[in-house]
């Protein structure tokens, strides 16, 4: 882990010299990095990727989160924030403007990889600048409130907040079937997929880390660091319209919203949807 650290460290180190002169405007469209929620590999963002990759995205990177699957009973929130950190960073140095995506917990890890990555690429020198973060999009976001980071004692335990359909492998990993009854993921994740589609994600999903879920934020981007949009699904059984609205108008908070017919994981409901609204986010007109 500790190595890790150290390269993010000189690689942030690195872009943090580029700070004399404007920043060139990147020649390809912006990056995309698409981040996960819990229990959800990145293939979940498949079709997304593909109508990108049709209009000239040609540089997206789905980050497997370590915290989900196998490694989930190991690792906390470090090795997700670090994974995304680094395929931002490498993107950075490439010289792209930078898009980041994430659904559902990924809305927080996206949120902990930009910290300290506010001026980067905004001034610049010399013949390969490094691009910049153009912002935050965050899918039926499950993020902390600004009072996690401000007065960090406040925040609750998962176990206390958490919908009832989760269950708790001591505090080790965290499942989705707590109560498959009333709450399958048929109904939780993916309420909006014909049946079909629905059952063959719901035999994907895989345990999340608790001490990944559990973590105490560090940092807020959506106070006005960053440009930060709030995606609310008006048939999301997970965060719901209200639970989302709770996030949205918290004092301080700085969000763009934009509330569509969607559900919980709407790259799968909605690839077409969540297509255009990274696009249009990242300046198309259309």
């Amino acid at each position: 882990m500790a190595s890790y650290k150290a390269l993010v460290l000189l690689v942030t180190l690195f872009l943090s010299i580029f700070s004399s002169a404007e920043a060139q405007t990147a020649p390809d469209k912006p990056a995309i990095i698409l981040v996960p929620g819990a229990f959800h590999k990145a293939s979940v963002y498949d079709q997304v990727k593909q109508l990108l990759n049709e209009v000239d995205y040609n540089h997206i990177d789905a980050i497997d989160l370590p915290s989900v699957g196998s490694l989930a009973s190991y690792v906390d929130r470090e090795p997700d924030i670090i994974a995304v950190r680094l395929a931002l960073l490498a993107r950075l140095l490439q010289g792209h403007n930078v898009v980041l995506v994430g659904n559902s917990y990924g809305a927080t890890v996206i949120g902990e990889a930009v910290s300290g990555l506010q001026s980067v690429g905004k001034l610049a020198s010399g013949p390969s600048p490094p691009g910049r973060i153009l912002g935050l999009i965050m899918l039926s976001g499950f993020i902390p409130y600004i009072t996690e980071v401000s007065q960090p004692d406040s925040r609750p335990d998962i176990r206390v907040i958490s919908p009832s359909w989760f269950r708790f492998e001591n505090t080790d990993r965290v499942y989705w079937n707590g109560n498959t009854t009333a709450f399958p993921p048929q109904k939780t994740f993916y309420d909006l997929l014909p049946t079909t589609q629905a059952d063959y994600w719901s035999c994907k999903l895989v345990p999340s880390s608790f001490h990944a879920l559990n973590a105490t934020a560090t940092y807020i981007p959506y106070t006005g660091d960053f440009r930060c949009l709030f995606v609310i699904g008006e048939q999301d059984n997970s965060v719901p319209p209200a639970f989302a609205q709770t996030y949205i108008d918290q004092p301080g908070a700085k969000f763009e919203t934009l509330t569509i017919d969607g559900d919980h994981v709407p790259m799968l409901s909605r690839p077409d949807v969540t297509a255009d609204i990274i696009r249009r986010f990242a300046g198309e007109k259309f």
